[in-house]
């Protein structure tokens, strides 16, 4: 715990767990990303200059939601999320969206960019907390709204392409539910219609069929479908206990196709080892279980389900992302939080922390 100006005490392990991946991921963005920056851009620290500008704004836009008072949020969470909602369906306008491998989820501002779903979540967390936080309206009602902006939200999302940030809308929803107290049968019946939506969503892409296939076998088509999950087992692998050494990996040289994204927890399985990829993991468990603990003593409703919500934000996408790149789920384009490099991700998770340590705040007047 760390005491602030006004003698408020913060959560000071998960300060430093968020600053340590953050600095991390710098490291590993440089280590990452030369060969593929210098074949894309001319210059091999293009991707690290850009990474280390979007962390230091990151970080002081994180500390600026850290001095305000989280139920100030719920003025902004209106229209924030009728806008976020919104540009989900916008970047299908022509000359504003940018198309990346096959999908549109991104808007283009001049020499910069960022991908709507990544503020959806941040209002999202705050709309849900605010609804199942409210006494006054019966548990029904909450469970309808809540389901409706779900679904609306998951539509932007399919209409986009991206069956991964809809998977992880629908977990941090099931999540919140469940500690919101629904019925158990309604629960499950939720839980089997979103595997089915998931299911029919899959069937009726033959690229998503093809991906679970090679998920399944990728060594049926090596050179094809299956050769970035294959590349990822080679690099993690190839790494073994002690890794391979700080930026001696031989998978950032065009082997993997995105190693400062999508794929960067490979790298540093590959480059660090099981040793490296643990620590990191460990990093994570201590934003998770200082985030569940910040919820648990948080002294407001609300305060307890946003940061329930925003530690999920997190904990989602890196176990989605993890998950891909040890092949235990089909491959899918989802950056890990604080590493991979990209602004929009890092920005957001950097208020996302911000947020839940001004939560901690509240929490340390209970717990000691």
């Amino acid at each position: 715990m760390m005491k602030t100006s006004s003698g408020e005490r913060m959560d000071y392990t998960l300060f430093t767990a968020c600053v340590a991946l953050t600095l991390f991921g710098i490291l590993m963005v440089y280590s990452a990303s030369p060969v593929l920056a210098f074949e894309e851009h001319g210059d091999s620290a293009y991707y690290f200059k850009r990474q280390v500008v979007w962390a230091i704004l990151g970080l002081a836009v994180g500390f600026y939601f850290f001095r305000r008072n989280p139920e100030q949020l719920k003025k902004i969470m209106v229209p924030g999320l009728t806008v976020s909602i919104l540009l989900l369906f916008a970047v299908h306008i022509p000359h504003l969206g940018r198309r990346v491998g096959g999908a549109t989820r991104w808007f283009n501002l001049g020499p910069f960019s960022f991908q709507p779903f990544e503020i959806v979540k941040i209002f999202y967390v705050i709309y849900l907390a605010d609804l199942f936080a409210d006494d006054k309206n019966p548990f029904s009602r909450k469970l309808i709204r809540s389901a409706g902006v779900t679904g609306i939200i998951a539509l932007g999302l399919i209409f986009q392409k991206d069956l991964g940030a809809t998977v992880i809308i629908m977990m941090i929803y099931m999540a919140m539910l469940l500690v919101a107290g629904v019925n158990i049968w309604i629960f499950a019946g939720l839980i089997g219609a979103a595997v089915m939506a998931v299911i029919v969503l899959i069937k009726a892409e033959p690229y998503r069929m093809k991906r679970v296939m090679m998920f399944l076998d990728p060594w049926s088509d090596y050179y094809g479908a299956g050769w970035q999950t294959i590349q990822s087992l080679i690099a993690v692998g190839s790494g073994g206990i002690f890794g391979v050494g700080f930026s001696n990996s031989q998978q950032k040289y065009l082997y993997l196709p995105t190693p400062h994204t999508d794929y960067i927890f490979s790298i540093i399985g590959e480059e660090w080892g099981l040793i490296g990829a643990t620590v990191v993991l460990a990093g994570f468990f201590m934003v998770l279980s200082r985030g569940v603990f910040i919820a648990i003593n948080a002294q407001e409703k609300f305060n307890k389900f946003m940061a329930l919500g925003l530690t999920l934000t997190i904990i989602t996408q890196v176990c989605i992302n993890v998950a891909v790149t040890i092949g235990l789920m089909p491959s899918k384009g989802t950056t890990l939080p604080f590493l991979s490099y990209g602004g929009s991700s890092l920005l957001v998770a950097c208020i996302a922390m911000g947020m839940l340590l001004a939560i901690s705040k509240t929490a340390y007047g209970r717990a000691k």
